[in-house]
Formats: structure tokens, sequence, C-alpha cells
């Protein structure tokens, strides 16, 4: 199980044999410890030093976000990337891969949209071209971006009622943009995870900019999964009236989801990992299992075992 920890001031303990979330004395809740696989901290939560030394023995990963859904970092007793392996990634060429991170996003884009009946799938295709004949990371880049506007001036005729008015970020401006940006800080935490669990290097990236302490290659790979997993739970939130506007607050500049609107996104999106979906390559897992299966094949592209397939939803 995964296991959010999102009671601001509450501390988590380790007492016989389960985890105990407790504050002020009071016990608000209690997992049996070996059963928890991974461990989210949201905000001012503390862990105990023996409930932080018995999860990093067990190799549980704790991942660290504020709040508003920024990605802190991820703990765990992880070892570090092969040196073989670590310079293939650096040696692999950068085109071909962020191509295929690209074209997974857009046609799982496509596909959403064409369930909808819009145009805007239509206007996608063709885009889509332009991504597959770009000759050069900045033409790639360039598609990409004009992609991803007609993506979202689909949605904003499906989430319009809602607030949606385009993509906003840091901050978000509406509540729509809110649960994206926090779905996507817990889509990108599962990556970085997943990435760093199959040896490679999170920040030796193909497609989004290399920086000091940016996972640029967990970017890469979370394109993939933005569509099926995060804007498919929040458009089905919203016009199903799991999420409302009343879900967003209004503070620093921006709009964020409020404590009830992040406990219901989070549980939808846990239920969307355990959910599964069909690999292009004929196979069927779960998205947090095909989260992992991808890091673990684009390690093996990157060592040169074969070629890249992306993950996209099937039109």
């Amino acid at each position: 199980m995964t296991l959010h920890l999102a009671q601001q001031g509450a501390t988590l303990r380790l007492r016989e044999g389960r985890l105990v979330l407790e504050e002020g004395g009071l016990v608000l809740a209690d997992f049996p410890a070996r059963k928890v696989r991974r461990v989210a901290v949201w905000g001012n939560v503390r862990l105990s030093t023996p409930a932080l030394v018995f999860l990093l023995r067990q190799g549980v990963p704790i991942l660290f976000l504020s709040l508003e859904g920024f990605l802190h970092g991820v703990a765990g007793a992880f070892p570090e990337p092969d040196p073989t392996h670590l310079r293939a990634q650096f040696a692999a060429s950068p085109l071909p891969l962020a191509r295929a991170f690209v074209t997974g996003k857009l046609r799982s884009a496509r596909a959403l949209l064409k369930r909808y009946g819009l145009e805007e799938a239509d206007r996608l295709a063709a885009v889509s071209e332009d991504v597959a004949e770009a000759a050069s990371k900045e033409a790639l880049l360039g598609a990409e971006g004009q992609a991803t506007r007609v993506y979202f001036a689909g949605l904003e005729r499906l989430l319009g009622a809602y607030g949606l008015r385009g993509r906003t970020r840091r901050p978000p401006q509406d509540p729509v943009n809110a649960a994206l940006s926090y779905g996507y800080a817990v889509l990108l935490a599962r990556v970085q995870l997943a990435v760093r669990l199959a040896g490679l290097h999170p920040e030796v990236g193909y497609l989004h900019a290399e920086g000091r302490r940016s996972p640029a290659l967990a970017l890469d790979l979370m394109e993939e999964f933005r569509v099926p997993v995060v804007d498919h739970v929040v458009l089905r939130a919203f016009r199903q009236g799991l999420l409302t506007p009343a879900h967003g607050e209004a503070r620093e500049g921006g709009v964020y989801l409020n404590s009830e609107g992040r406990r219901v996104l989070l549980g939808l999106l846990e239920e969307r990992f355990l959910e599964e979906a069909i690999h292009p390559l004929g196979f069927r897992k779960s998205y947090a299992e095909l989260i992992e299966v991808q890091a673990s094949r684009l390690k093996g592209a990157i060592l040169g075992r074969g070629t890249y397939t992306p993950f996209y939803l099937r039109s």
C-alpha cells in the first residue's frame, strides 16, 4: 500500500510492528508496517527516527512533497547507477528517445479527445506528423508546444464550466489546473522512483532541459502517463462531481486544492494506478506496473538492447 501522510503537525512512529500516525498524543491511524510499500509525506508531517530507519531498511521509498504539489525529493536506500549504465545514458542519442516520449503523450491526448468526439483530436493528428518529421530537438519542442495548445483547447471545451482557461502553473490559476498540477506531482514521484529502481540517473534526460536537482529523465518518462493517469482522473472527477470548483482555494497568487480536494484526488489517483491497461506491444499490466516496465525498457534501449516503444492509450 501507499501511505499518504497529510495531517499537518502529525508524527509517524513505529510501534510493535505497526506504523502509527499521532498528533498531540492522539492516534489518528495505524497500519501494518510490513504492508507499506511507499510513503508520501505532504507538508509538515514528521517521521520518528525508528520509523524512518525501519522504512529505509525495508527498502520503502519516502516521497517528500509540498501541500501545493511540489516534489522536494525521494529518500530511499537506492543503489548508485552502474558506471557503465551512466556512461550509456550520457552517450545515447537524444532525439529518438525525446520523439518517443512526445509521440506517446500525443497519441494518448488524441485518444482521449477522440472519445468525446472533439475536432481537436483531428488537429492533433496533423500536428503529430510534425513530431514524426522533426529533424532536431528544437523542431520537436516547437511541434510539442503547438500540440499542447491544441490539446488544452479541447480540454477547455470539456472543463471550461469548472474554470479551466488553458494550462496555467506555478501557480495554477483555477481549480482544474490546481488538480492537474497536484496530480502531476504525485505521478512525478512515482516515475522518479521507477527510474531510480531501474538503475538510471533521474537527472540525465533527453527531452527536458537538464539542471541542478531537476529530474529530467523522470520528467521525460512522465510525459507518457500524464494523459492516461492524471488528465483522465481529473477530467472524470470534475465531470462526475467528485471534484468541484469549491475544492479550490485562492492563496499566494494562485488557486490550490484544499484538504478535502487533495484527499479526493489522491484516492482517485491510487485507484487509477491499480487499473490495468494494454501496452502497445500487447501485454496488460496496471498503470503502476507499466511505469516500472517503461523505466526498465528505457534502460534497455539506452544500453542498445532494442528500440524503445512508448506507452499510449489506444484510440
